[in-house]
């Protein structure tokens, strides 16, 4: 369905400082994330260093999803759907953030990525904004808390440390 942009639109490929580091927090966020799946894939495998580069080397949200389906497994009668979904669409918006092409639409964010085309005649954007990003955050900062009890635990139990990286 091809909807064009209204009349008198705005548009403007400068992008003001919030909107910035709004970006830039998201994706520092992530990364924290990924690293904290990654290093909790490699305790409950208890990988070698071949393995280890190998599941670091996945996209975040499988390995993800492959652990909290090792915790389920684990724990018959658990389960982690809403996690799943929740760091799932994370990593939809995360992607968009980093891989969008950033413009403002009438004072507000608007990102277009063209993975979701649908036609020639279109461009496929959406709106960004300030509530937005507060949820991608609110939403990665308990995902992130959560993660690192549970890498704190397995490092614990197992007598391992997998991340250089002092928590705060």
């Amino acid at each position: 369905m091809y909807t064009p942009m209204p009349e008198g639109t705005v548009l403007s490929t400068e992008l003001p400082e919030w909107v910035r580091l709004a970006i830039a927090d998201a994706v520092v966020l992530f990364g924290r994330l990924e690293q904290e799946v990654i290093e909790i894939s490699w305790l409950l495998t208890d990988a070698t260093l071949h393995e280890k580069l190998k599941l670091a080397r996945n996209p975040a949200t499988n390995s993800f999803i492959d652990v909290l389906e090792s915790i389920e497994r684990s724990q018959p009668g658990l389960k982690l759907d809403a996690l799943k979904d929740g760091f799932t669409i994370l990593a939809q918006d995360r992607n968009l953030m980093v891989h969008g092409a950033w413009a403002m639409t009438d004072a507000k964010p608007w990102v277009v990525w063209h993975k979701f085309l649908e036609d020639d005649e279109s461009i496929i954007g959406e709106h960004f904004e300030t509530w937005r990003f507060e949820r991608f955050m609110k939403k990665g900062e308990g995902i992130l808390d959560m993660l690192r009890r549970f890498h704190d635990m397995l490092e614990g139990g197992t007598g391992k440390k997998t991340s250089p990286i002092p928590r705060l």
